[in-house]
């Protein structure tokens, strides 16, 4: 009975007793048949239970049931929200839980996180389990935990749930505590009908809140005393603590007792195989769950997947797995040929360990055999066959490869997982929040809203993610990056913030896997054939062709750089001597390297003492290396470096290849090598880089020293230093000042010191100042941060190297050397430190400008000028320009302002026109094409400064500032011509380059580009400014040479004679020194940089936008072939600033006076400039007047107040007075309402409780002296303590300073009414440059016309304003409520723009249909189309009038374009979004400007979004059809009629056949001031 009992499945909504009887039944009592009338009575008042399932079952077995149910209510929801079209709410969690249970009087806390769709993870105070929760048909839950299955339901109660389990069951009761007075729904607290700490009685209504704009009153459950935790006018969440209370009987509330134990020792939810494929499974499923959003110990599924990878018998086993599967329909003999091949391979694998680690699965042999018996097998049967054996071909073509490929592409799987999810939540086309991502996701996969949902929860793991990522990276990657490039370079261009590091850390195993590629070539091109046959023997190959397992563990320093120095042995012994294009050409690592092939002409062989003689081929190669573009050094220094016993010639190539590179072109001698032991020393003669080409030029003494330990330094210095002095006294010259260069090859004692040294470490203190040195490069940087990181990290390798320098500080000094460089090998490239002799100290002191390159090349760049910034230093991504970031902040609360400066050198100058301009000897020909061959690398350097990577610090975004500096070192041939002449070509040739990339000038926030280029006798300098990023012209382009001071010493700036025209500020730096450290960046371009952090532009930069679109419009005329495409000489806009003078100058005065001045920039005390501008445009060369005004977003925010208002109201009604146009350029934050900084300063508080802030505030107040000082600014009344404390409590705020309150309010009032007067009276338009709101976004709507930008919101109110009203997070960005795509779609904004240039050149085109003054004429602008030609364009049969094509034309048919009723390009749409059964515009005819009505004939799509206020509202879809006819609308004003009609005849009588015209004439009325308009209707 009782098994029958225990079968029983009776579910509904009443309990039975089943359980309960089951129980009686088994009752020692009633087994022994003791049981009487009163028996059962006892049990009942005994309170007898049933049994119920273990108390850990039901904890785990309720959270699982319970994470999957809000799992999957919480999935339905954000389906839900898609399918409505609605954004989703950010904070919704799919993967992490927790609840609290209470089961017999215990509460449980539970976490519950999701390893899967269907595995979770139950924690107990810190003691986890997994589990597997399937939901069944029935609606229970199979529930497997610790390798046993469990069948779950739930069943809701008054009490609670009861969960049965199997055929026990339990209550989960729910917990009720009257001391806790929550919120049930999202409301505001709106006022507290009882004081804190008084006492309510049950049922009493003790606060308000309101909810949806209704009041609710909420009632007390008990009696007590009742504590506040919320203010008056919180806003309140579901579920947050309002009260507390202190029960009057605490006894009638019982509360269930925390549970403070762990969960007993539990198993995995289902019994695993320990087989090595099986936990390979399951490991890399794991790793497929953690990229599909939900959590796994990382460390733990890496090390398991990294071990599983390693084995040699997981082939094998994955093969019996399959081969099981499919054995008994194998055919005859097949199966018996594969077990033969497979078991000679397992016979192997039993073998000694070392012959298994060499064991590679026979996958090629097994294929053969398969794809062999499908062929054999009857045409009719191959195709069953072959899907038979599918799953064998398989694993036998994924292994056939070997281990090593096959554990990379489990690699790139796991990680292109990340990189496709990731790069659909980057910031693209106009998308920044993670919400408008999302809605884009949306709109991608219309009929898949799951697929949208996986893509989400995937995105909300990110953070697990990568750590997964940088682990694999670290541990798998780093070790041969050269098969992921693709992977890191989509990891590389990754722009958001959260995987910024991720990003960084591709692009550092980028870097490494390109150096690597290019030590390689450096290394076959430095080789040659005939290092392979010296006479000593000693040469061989520089690396192993050996390439360890990339699971195995890193490769020590020596091994490391072997393995990167040039790949194998038989690409070391290829045939040609040409090397090969890369796939990395897109980084440009290998410019210049691909000409390395031996010269026709044979020049006799060159030898040395230690590298045998140096063949003609080898020689070429060198000098190739030399003046390559491509950046060597690094590569160059590590094969130095590399422990080279066996190998000595190529280190002797590459020390000479290194030192006439880092000295091109100042060497003056060859580099003599010496060979002293287990030593090389080299010495050489040089001119200084910085007085090379003056009279002053000095000569100087190189030397360099290779080292196999530092403890070999003292006795390396003794042989350089008799070098040193034969070279010197040979050359006659002073050794002071020279430079000195160590290797420190690879070796386990390469870092073994000196005693003294070793002294030195040991003190720990100050070595060289080198201590506080942070800046590594990017190579660095990640060998020091990852697992597997060498024994010396660079810090300690500096460190080390600080203490041998100054223990040699004597010697060093005796010799006279001025800069000390050490190379010192580490894991993959090494580490260079520099050391200069401080005249002032009389000691070496560490240089951190020195670690990235030596000291010549430190020279040429100039990096003297930098010493008063802080700078990180950031190579590019082809190492050929340094970049050095550092910071700026005006004050403590101002941004910090990023600048970059980005530098580099020009080693070679060969175009044909730069060769042709040296043969005509026509030195302006040659300045001009130095410059135009200067283009390739300065696109390189734009594109380098935009491409979206972060900097070692994590961070990704671009530079405010940057100044861009190229050192040219082939010298011109410049000398004893005429300066002038050289000037204006210098100046002309930078100006129309710089007009070319104008628009990556901008982008990049170029605001200096300087270039120095050599000559006989010294150095040109040219400068380009380009503070606003739209300067373009000659005028914009200093030009300086670079003389001697009168002291003979300082290179100043001087300005070249009869230069010709003056530039902007031509003594800006004449006569300054070359050398003299940047200084910080003035107040204006502070100013500058402020509003592009604003993301628009600086009013006072506006004029200059205005003169760029201006040329713009120029150029495309002309290059249109249009008449009249010539623009005027001189400036083409003229901005006179209008400022308000007199003592009116409040905005309700009605004698406002606007004065013109000539003042500087950023002058202004007001947030609102005003112009009066004069534009010469194509259709008036002469020049037409606007009126401009543009808000300052730099003056508090560009916040309207009074004076703002009046001088916004001054400059309307002035060009309603004179009729012409006024233009709005709005970037603001609305009308100023604030408090007077002078009280706020001096404002104290006063607390409810001053031991608990959280109560809320009593009131603010002044204290006796303040109030004395600020008596007439504020209003108070006078409040004693109880400590005897006089506090002056602050009602009104009045201020010293006028316009911080409502009056602020009538100023918006007073200019939107003159707005609507304009509308009326007047043309306005307005540019949404930047963010507009509260009266700015009035402004926009008001005028006439409004282009927005697509990153601009035009708002009333900030989101998250309208979020607190909702109680709800609703809405996640400006954007959302005022972007374009609003804005563009419900008519407020007429046109929509991608920046600031193209606004104004939509302006400008909107201008050129507008009369000059209103009431005059409209400007007619001459055209190459004539007005008699015949309109091309017609609908073909059964094809629909496109209204577009009629009016513009389009490309197709045979005459290749089918013109349209218009001018040629000259129709501008507007409103395009909004209304699309219906196109309207502007265009000409014949020149004459007419409006443009046409309806759209065929049917639209209206697609009406969800208002996210609205839960319930849908996106609709409203398909609407065509309309019935096409309008034309003609206007003209003062016109002749016979002219109107004249034009109009002639289009109308060149109609294509089939479509009917009728011409009527009718008056526009008052609005168009007597102008008539013309109807042209064609159906």
């Amino acid at each position: 009975m009782v098994v029958a009992l225990r079968d029983v499945r009776v579910r509904g909504e009443i309990h039975t007793i089943i359980d309960y009887a089951a129980d009686m039944l088994q009752s020692p009592e009633f087994v022994n048949n003791k049981i009487h009338t009163g028996w059962l009575d006892s049990r009942i008042a005994a309170n007898v239970k049933a049994e119920r399932p273990p108390w850990h079952l039901s904890v785990i077995g309720a959270a699982a049931v319970r994470a999957h149910e809000a799992s999957a209510c919480k999935a339905a929801e954000y389906l839900g929200y898609l399918s409505k079209g609605q954004l989703p709410p950010p904070d919704i969690s799919l993967v992490y839980f927790q609840d609290d249970l209470v089961i017999d009087d215990i509460k449980y806390h539970v976490k519950v996180i999701r390893r899967g769709p269907f595995t979770f993870n139950v924690s107990v105070n810190n003691t986890a389990v997994d589990v597997v929760a399937r939901k069944l048909g029935d609606g229970g839950f199979l529930l497997q935990v610790d390798g046993e299955s469990h069948v779950l339901h739930t069943e809701e109660e008054a009490m609670g749930t009861r969960l049965v389990m199997d055929t026990l069951s339990c209550i989960i009761a729910k917990e009720a505590d009257p001391s806790r007075l929550v919120a049930l729904s999202p409301g505001k607290l709106v006022r507290q009908l009882i004081k804190d700490g008084e006492h309510v009685e049950q049922g009493q209504v003790f606060a308000e809140v309101e909810v949806m704009k209704m009041m609710m009153p909420l009632l007390c459950p008990a009696a007590g005393v009742i504590h506040f935790q919320v203010t008056e006018g919180a806003a309140l969440s579901a579920g947050e603590l309002i009260a507390r209370m202190d029960l009057d009987d605490p006894s009638k509330v019982k509360r269930a007792e925390q549970f403070n134990g762990e969960l007993p020792p539990l198993g995995p939810p289902q019994v695993y195989s320990d087989r090595v494929d099986h936990r390979f499974t399951q490991a890399l499923n794991a790793a497929k769950m953690i990229m599909a959003g939900y959590n796994y110990p990382v460390d733990d599924i890496l090390e398991e997947l990294v071990s599983c990878l390693d084995h040699p018998a997981l082939p094998l086993l994955q093969w019996h797995q399959e081969f099981s599967f499919v054995e008994s329909r194998m055919p005859p003999g097949l199966a018996a040929k594969l077990e033969a091949v497979t078991a000679e391979h397992e016979q192997a694998l039993g073998g000694s360990t070392a012959d298994r680690s060499n064991t590679e699965f026979p996958g090629r042999q097994l294929i053969g055999i398969i794809k062999g018996a499908v062929e054999a097998a009857p045409e009719n049967e191959q195709a069953m066959l072959q899907q038979q054996l599918e799953p064998l071909a398989r694993v036998a073509k994924a292994h056939s490869r070997g281990p090593e490929e096959y554990a990379r592409s489990i690699v790139q799987e796991v990680l292109s997982m990340f990189a496709g999810v990731e790069e659909k939540f980057q910031s693209s086309s106009g998308l920044t929040t993670e919400q408008e991502m999302i809605d884009a996701l949306r709109k991608s996969y219309p009929n898949d809203h799951q697929a949208v949902l996986d893509l989400v929860i995937s995105h909300q793991g990110l953070n697990h993610k990568m750590e997964l990522v940088k682990r694999i990276l670290s541990t798998l990657v780093l070790p041969n990056p050269v098969p992921y490039r693709a992977l890191l370079r989509r990891f590389a261009a990754l722009s958001s913030k959260a995987t910024a590091e991720v990003a960084l850390r591709a692009q550092q195993l980028l870097e490494v896997s390109l150096l690597a590629d290019l030590r390689a070539v450096v290394a076959r091109a430095l080789s040659g054939l005939d290092m392979f046959a010296e006479a000593d023997g000693k040469l061989s190959p520089t690396v192993s062709a050996n390439v360890g397992s990339i699971f195995s563990p890193q490769p020590s320093g020596d091994q490391a750089g072997a393995a990167a120095a040039a790949g194998t042995l038989t690409g070391m012994l290829g045939g040609s001597t040409v090397v090969p294009r890369k796939a990395t050409v897109r980084e440009g690592v290998f410019s210049g390297l691909n000409s390395l092939m031996a010269p026709r002409s044979v020049s006799p062989h060159r030898h040395s003492s230690t590298g045998g003689a140096i063949t003609p081929a080898v020689e070429h190669k060198i000098e190739t290396l030399v003046a390559a573009p491509a950046a060597v050094e690094e590569a160059l220094a590590s094969l130095i470096v590399d422990n080279q016993d066996k190998y000595l010639a190529l280190q002797y190539r590459a020390l000479v290849t290194y030192v006439k590179r880092i000295y091109y072109p100042f060497l003056l001698c060859e580099p003599q090598v010496n060979q002293h032991g287990s030593m090389l020393a080299a010495s050489w003669m040089f001119d200084d880089p910085r007085t090379a080409e003056t009279s002053a030029k000095r000569q100087n003494v190189g030397a360099f020293l290779v080292l196999t330990s530092l403890k070999e330094l003292s006795k390396g210095l003794q042989v350089v230093a008799a070098a040193i002095s034969s070279l010197a006294s040979q050359a006659g010259v002073h050794p002071s000042g020279s430079i000195l260069h160590v290797a420190v090859c690879n070796g386990s004692d390469a870092l073994a010191v000196s005693d003294g040294a070793a002294k030195l470490l040991a003190t720990g203190g100050p070595l060289l100042g080198c201590e506080a040195e942070e800046s590594f490069s990017s190579v660095e940087l990640i060998t020091s941060s990852g697992p597997r990181s060498p024994t010396a990290t660079p810090k300690q390798i500096t460190q080390v190297v600080a203490a041998a320098v100054k223990d040699a500080s004597s010697l060093l000094k005796a010799m006279k050397v001025g800069t000390v460089s050490v190379l010192a090998a580490a894991a993959l490239m090494p580490v260079r430190n520099g050391f200069v002799w401080d005249m002032e100290e009389q000691a070496y002191k560490f240089e951190p400008y020195l670690r990235q390159v030596e000291a010549p090349v430190a020279r040429l760049l100039e990096l003297d000028k930098l010493a008063s910034q802080q700078a990180v230093y950031t190579p590019s991504r082809n190492r050929q320009w340094h970049m050095y970031h550092c910071t700026e902040r005006k004050d403590q609360r101002s941004p910090a302002l990023r600048r970059t400066f980005l530098r580099g050198l020009v080693r070679q100058l060969g175009s044909p026109a730069f060769l042709a301009a040296m043969y005509s000897m026509a030195a302006d020909k040659v300045a001009s094409a130095a410059v135009d061959e200067l283009e390739s690398a300065l696109i390189n350097c734009l594109e380098e400064l935009t491409r979206p990577a972060p900097d070692h610090q994590g961070v990704t975004g671009r530079s405010d500032w940057v100044h861009i500096f190229h050192s040219v070192l082939p010298q011109l041939s410049l000398q004893g011509v005429d300066e002038g002449r050289v000037a204006g070509a210098l100046r002309s040739a930078c100006a129309a380059l710089v007009a070319k990339h104008n628009t990556l000038f901008r982008t990049a926030g170029v605001a200096v580009w300087e270039m120095r280029f050599r000559v006989p006798g010294g150095a040109w300098r040219l400068l380009v400014s380009c503070p606003t990023g739209h300067e373009a012209g000659e005028e914009h382009v200093e030009v300086y040479k670079e003389v001697l001071a009168d002291d003979g010493v300082t290179i100043i700036y001087s300005l070249p004679s009869e230069s010709g025209v003056t530039p902007a500020a031509p003594t800006a730096l004449s006569g300054k020194p070359v050398l003299q450290p940047y200084q910080s960046l003035e107040a204006l371009q502070q100013k500058r940089l402020a509003a592009r952090r604003h993301n628009t532009t600086y009013c006072y930069d506006f004029p200059s936008v205005f003169e760029n679109a201006l040329r713009g419009a120029w150029a495309a005329r002309a290059a249109a072939g249009e008449p009249q495409s010539i623009p005027p000489p001189g400036r083409l806009v003229e901005a006179h600033e209008l400022v308000l003078t007199g003592a009116e100058q409040r905005f309700e005065s009605t004698n406002l006076k606007l004065t013109r001045v000539q003042r500087g920039p950023g002058l202004n005390d007001v947030g609102m400039v005003a112009w009066h501008m004069t534009l010469k445009t194509p259709e008036c060369q002469q020049g037409r007047q606007v009126i401009a005004i543009a808000n300052d977003i730099t003056h508090q925010s560009g916040a309207f107040g009074p004076r703002e208002d009046a001088l916004f109201r001054a400059a309307g009604e002035l060009a309603l007075e004179e009729r012409l146009p006024l233009v709005y350029l709005a970037a603001n934050s609305g009308a100023r309402v604030g408090m007077a900084t002078e009280v706020r300063e001096c404002l104290q508080l006063a607390w409810v409780s001053e031991d608990d802030p959280s109560k809320g505030l009593k009131y603010m107040y002044l204290s006796e002296d303040n109030y004395n000082c600020l008596s007439s600014s504020v209003k108070a009344e006078l409040q004693v303590t109880s400590s005897g404390e006089r506090h002056w409590v602050v009602t009104d705020v009045i201020g010293q300073e006028d316009g911080l309150g409502v009056e602020n309010l009538s100023g918006s009032a007073a200019i939107g009414t003159l707005f609507c007067r304009a509308w009326r009276e007047g043309f306005t338009i307005t540019l949404v440059s930047g963010r507009t709101v509260g009266i700015g976004a009035y402004l926009a709507r008001l005028g006439r016309r409004c282009v927005q930008r697509t990153d601009q919101p035009i708002i009333l109110t900030g989101y998250n304003a309208l979020n607190k009203v909702l109680g709800r997070q609703v809405y996640t960005s400006q954007m959302q409520l005022g972007g374009p795509r609003v804005m563009g779609e419900n008519g407020v904004s007429h046109y929509v723009v991608n920046d600031d240039l193209e606004g104004v050149k939509v302006i400008l085109r909107w201008l050129s249909y507008c009369p000059p003054q209103l009431g005059a004429e409209p400007p007619l602008l001459p055209t190459n189309d004539p007005v008699d030609r015949p309109v091309g364009y017609a609908p073909a049969a059964h094809e629909k009038l496109d209204p577009r094509a009629a009016i513009t034309g389009r490309e197709g048919g045979e005459a290749g374009l089918e013109s349209g009723l218009f001018d040629k390009n000259s129709f501008t749409e507007a409103q395009a979004g909004w209304a699309r059964t219906v196109v309207t515009g502007r265009a000409r005819l014949g020149g004459i400007p007419v409006g443009v009505i046409a309806v759209e004939t065929q049917t639209v799509v209206r697609v009406v979004p969800a208002d996210p206020g609205m839960l319930d509202s849908s996106e609709q879809s409203i398909p609407q059809a065509g309309q019935v006819g096409m309008g034309v609308n003609l206007q003209h004003c003062s016109l002749h009629d016979s002219c109107v009609r004249a034009v109009a005849k002639a289009s109308l009588s060149l109609l294509p056949c089939g479509i009917h015209a009728l011409l009527v004439q009718q008056h526009a009325g008052s609005m168009c001031h007597n102008c008539q308009r013309w109807f042209l209707h064609v159906r």
